[in-house]
């Protein structure tokens, strides 16, 4: 049908920011399984589990570390799901749901003290409703490149991305130092076409 354009959606898997985690959670592994099993022998107020159930407490406990520590890749796994964008539709689905580019209205670096020498990521979404989480750097290299990457700046282009706003600072001169990390459409741009560095702030 002529004046229809076909949907061709650039799909975002976020590997790269999984691949940070993993690498995140080998370094702690060890850490919190040792920890997890020494805690039979800790006491919290009461007898330690080691003095109420013996031997059995040691494995008891490690397993229970070894849930917790699923759990939190579960967190993981839930906050790098996937999501697409058509350029030519202008439209991103962000977590399960799809939306113009015009309802995406915010954007912050994560975090937003740009502390972590191993990622940084752009946080965007709507501000009253789903955001995303995209790695854009990993280590000291851009983890957007391509066609993903001029996928991601029509997305910014097409936004509505501001800046929060305060009572006392209704035209958002001072947002930038008020709402430290949030960026505007031109800040968001520039993250995803230069990544700072870690410890430099955002633009």
């Amino acid at each position: 049908m002529q004046g229809v354009t076909e949907a061709h959606w650039v799909e975002f898997d976020d590997e790269p920011k999984r691949r940070v985690f993993r690498a995140r959670f080998r370094r702690a592994m060890p850490f919190f399984l040792v920890f997890g099993a020494a805690s039979a022998f800790l006491s919290r107020g009461g007898e330690a589990p080691f003095q109420t159930w013996g031997w059995i407490a040691v494995p008891i406990c490690f397993a229970g570390t070894g849930l917790i520590l699923a759990a939190l890749w579960g967190v993981v796994l839930l906050q790098t799901r996937p999501f697409a964008i058509d350029v030519g539709r202008q439209r991103v689905r962000m977590r399960g749901r799809t939306v113009a580019f015009s309802d995406v209205d915010v954007a912050e670096l994560d975090p937003f003290t740009n502390n972590e020498p191993d990622m940084l990521s752009l946080r965007f979404g709507r501000r009253r409703g789903r955001k995303v989480s995209l790695l854009v750097r990993e280590g000291r290299e851009p983890a957007i490149t391509g066609e993903r990457r001029d996928a991601l700046l029509a997305l910014i282009a097409g936004s509505s991305i501001t800046r929060p706003s305060s009572p006392y600072d209704p035209k958002g001169t001072f947002a930038r130092f008020n709402f430290p990390g949030t960026l505007d459409k031109a800040g968001a741009a520039s993250v995803v076409d230069d990544p700072p560095q870690v410890d430099q702030s955002g633009p």
